[in-house]
């Protein structure tokens, strides 16, 4: 069996993702993180096998890392310039290249759980991970 080379031609990346806060394109994005997941375990009684299987809550945890000046600018928009009194909103994570079909992934009511700051000597840069609380992911 031979391998197909570029099916598709381009594969989903970094570049051709667009992240919408608010309602507008955030370019200072660096990254972003989000993860579902739910506890599965085992169950036991006589013997040495499981005999059944439990299923806990589902989790949602999610990042974002962003420039500075792309944080104070949100910062002078949020009520009382704090972050972290931002009513609940939603981050569409939209997947689109030039072969590639578009998708996107909405984090639904999110909202910041920290306010932080980190900068050393000879950063050229200033970028900073607030993460999120989140409710749902939704695929599109």
């Amino acid at each position: 069996m031979s391998a197909v080379p570029l099916i598709n031609g381009i594969n989903y990346h970094w570049g051709n993702i667009k992240l919408i806060l608010f309602g507008i394109p955030v370019i200072g994005i660096t990254s972003i993180k989000y993860a579902r997941k739910q506890k599965k375990e085992n169950n036991y009684g006589w013997g040495y096998e499981p005999i059944s299987r439990g299923y806990g809550n589902v989790e949602y945890e999610a990042s974002i890392e962003i420039y500075q000046d792309e944080l104070k600018r949100i910062i002078q928009s949020a009520p009382n310039n704090d972050i972290l009194s931002i009513a609940p909103f939603d981050i569409d994570v939209i997947y689109a290249g030039s072969n590639a079909q578009v998708k996107i992934d909405t984090l639904q009511m999110c909202e910041f759980t920290n306010d932080a700051v980190e900068a050393a000597q000879d950063d050229t840069k200033l970028l900073i991970t607030l993460d999120l609380v989140i409710a749902g992911i939704k695929h599109h």
